[in-house]
């Protein structure tokens, strides 16, 4: 399902969308507190086999508030830049809702640590930096967000470039 957007004339491609989730360096995910008031972090995420990975603590606000609700917003910007005399930014964005769960499967959760490592420093895998950051794998949560819906947008509807 795509989000409506206001702006239609700022409207992504699904190709192009895809490309800014895929290759935006981090983005935000929104979790809703006990009381329906939004909890936004920063993060490093993947998105591997249709879904976006990402990890955390054992413990925390960002957990608590997944095993409540698993409904969360995740945003990405791929480019920005400010247009000098325009006061303007050039950017092109990609914003996602889904439901996110704890993965349980080991498998799963080995392929989706090594898929972030390869997004975030490819040369470093299999050596031993990558082993000892692997040996911190069972202190990790792993979460996958299933994608229910997503739409992206630029200034001028196309990636800056």
């Amino acid at each position: 399902m795509i989000l409506p957007l206001r702006r239609i004339d700022r409207k992504l491609s699904d190709t192009d969308t895809l490309t800014v989730l895929r290759d935006s360096e981090y983005g935000f995910l929104t979790t809703l507190n006990r009381d329906g008031s939004p909890h936004c972090v920063p993060l490093s995420y993947v998105l591997h086999n249709g879904a976006l990975y990402f990890h955390c603590a054992r413990a925390g606000q960002k957990l608590d508030n997944l095993c409540r609700d698993g409904r969360a917003q995740f945003t990405c910007v791929l480019h920005s830049r400010t247009v000098p005399f325009q006061f303007t930014v050039e950017f092109a964005s990609c914003m996602v809702d889904g439901v996110v769960r704890i993965v349980e499967d080991e498998a799963e959760r080995w392929e989706a640590m090594r898929a972030l490592c390869q997004k975030y420093d490819p040369q470093a895998l299999d050596t031993p930096a990558y082993e000892r950051a692997m040996r911190g794998m069972p202190a990790a949560v792993m979460l996958r967000m299933e994608i229910t819906a997503m739409s992206g947008k630029a200034n001028r509807g196309q990636l800056p470039g």
